[in-house]
């Protein structure tokens, strides 16, 4: 039986599918040798033309309901337009999103690499999080549970309180169950960035390359290789443990929500990431004297301080907590034990900027540092630079150094710095490098 309220959904259907119709009919776009058109709007109409040599990414995306309709969500970058998105994003068929990539970047290929679904499970393992995971998994778990009529975020809570009490161990059952949360965070984020980078390809041609990867939905980048910002060598604390490293490119306007990175390898040997991608990447190459940090006990020093630091802090919160609360003391030792984990591996990683940490300014720029917590190379040519800074506290004037930040000039930059660097070294390098008389 129909009632009111189901014309009322149904008026409400008709009207989103006409306005729909309208949209497509009022969409145009077309392509000659030099540019793309771009028409959109019903009562406000936009036109758009953009020069192909001013593009910076083409990007193609398919879910199981495109394949379904046999339509494409095609999306246009430039390093202009909004911040973090894309220039425009549309419907097309299949067929005519092929076409009209081909038309925007050509058709020529040199050569394709295909990366194992090994490679890709220890890239999505080593950037997973459980914090990321719970982000993921808790609405799908409410608004499942919301379509079934079931509470099923208080059953998973029952089940797992009641694995953690059968669990027998020297914690206490809060840190079980907590533990297990983390646990079910990670593996949801895992899946999610492994289904996300399965089939993981990479197309290199003679000017432009492509990346392809997804399962559910299968999503195709294209840019060029002058488009290219930089290239970073990554790589994490498992990646650290396996001695694998991910590289990673940014490219203006890309309009990825959270950067403008997209990956190129997501895991590989070291040399061979150099050997496959310096012929497409001249730069990651650089020819000129290295900086480093000055190698004394002093200086190695000078890098552990924070670590140091957060040593003594988390040593004395632990100690008086155990004092104040002394009836949660196992609960303590465990938070104590995670934070301790932490401390080192932060010290060790500062230890390994200290060791390799290094800048070598001339045509093509390199620095070898750390980004939060894991180790990182980032090479660009030097046109692509847009800031370099030397930033000193009343520590260094005393020791004469500096710390080097290196900004680049594109929509959402990318910036890595180093650390306790000699002052008037580092200075004259920069004055040679990018002729500038002081």
């Amino acid at each position: 039986e129909i009632n009111g309220f189901f014309k009322f959904e149904f008026l409400v259907f008709g009207v989103i599918i006409a306005i729909a119709a309208l949209r497509c009919m009022a969409f145009r776009v077309s392509c000659d040798n030099d540019s793309v058109y771009i028409r959109t709007g019903i009562l406000f109409i936009k036109r758009c033309e953009i020069q192909i040599s001013k593009l910076s990414s083409v990007q193609t995306a398919r879910n199981p309901f495109d394949v379904i309709f046999g339509s494409v969500t095609f999306r246009i970058n430039t390093e202009a337009g909004t911040y973090k998105r894309s220039d425009f994003e549309f419907k097309l068929r299949f067929s005519d999103a092929k076409e009209l990539s081909k038309m925007l970047y050509g058709g020529e290929e040199v050569s394709k690499q295909r990366f194992s679904p090994i490679k890709v499970a220890i890239m999505a393992a080593a950037t997973s999080s459980a914090f990321t995971g719970m982000i993921i998994g808790v609405p799908i778990i409410n608004r499942a549970g919301n379509l079934l009529g079931i509470a099923l975020s208080e059953m998973l809570l029952d089940e797992i309180n009641n694995v953690s009490a059968k669990i027998e161990t020297h914690f206490p059952p809060i840190v079980n169950t907590v533990s297990l949360v983390l646990l079910l965070g990670y593996a949801i984020s895992f899946i999610y960035s492994f289904l996300k980078f399965v089939n993981f390809r990479v197309i290199m041609g003679e000017k432009k390359l492509e990346v392809c990867s997804g399962f559910f939905t299968r999503v195709r980048t294209a840019f060029k290789r002058s488009s290219v910002n930089d290239v970073k060598i990554e790589q994490t604390a498992l990646m650290l443990l396996l001695k694998r490293y991910s590289l990673k490119v940014s490219v203006g306007g890309f309009g990825d929500p959270k950067s403008e990175s997209q990956v190129m390898v997501p895991s590989g040997r070291y040399g061979e990431i150099k050997k496959d991608f310096s012929f497409y990447f001249p730069f990651l190459t650089p020819q000129s004297n290295y900086i480093e940090p000055k190698r004394s006990l002093l200086n190695q020093s000078r890098f552990l301080f924070w670590p140091s630091v957060l040593l003594i802090v988390v040593l004395a919160v632990s100690i008086s907590s155990a004092i104040i609360f002394d009836e949660f003391t196992r609960f303590i030792f465990f938070l104590t034990f995670v934070a301790l984990c932490f401390v080192f591996y932060y010290a060790y990683i500062s230890l390994l900027e200290y060791k390799n940490g290094k800048i070598c300014f001339g045509n093509n720029v390199l620095v070898q540092s750390k980004r939060g917590l894991r180790t990182c190379e980032m090479y660009c040519p030097k046109e692509k630079i847009g800031q370099i800074r030397l930033l000193r506290v009343f520590t260094d004037f005393y020791y004469k150094t500096c710390k080097v930040r290196i900004t680049l000039c594109s929509e959402s930059a990318d910036s890595i710095q180093l650390r306790h660097i000699d002052y008037e070294t580092a200075k004259q390098e920069i004055l040679n490098s990018f002729n500038i008389s002081e």
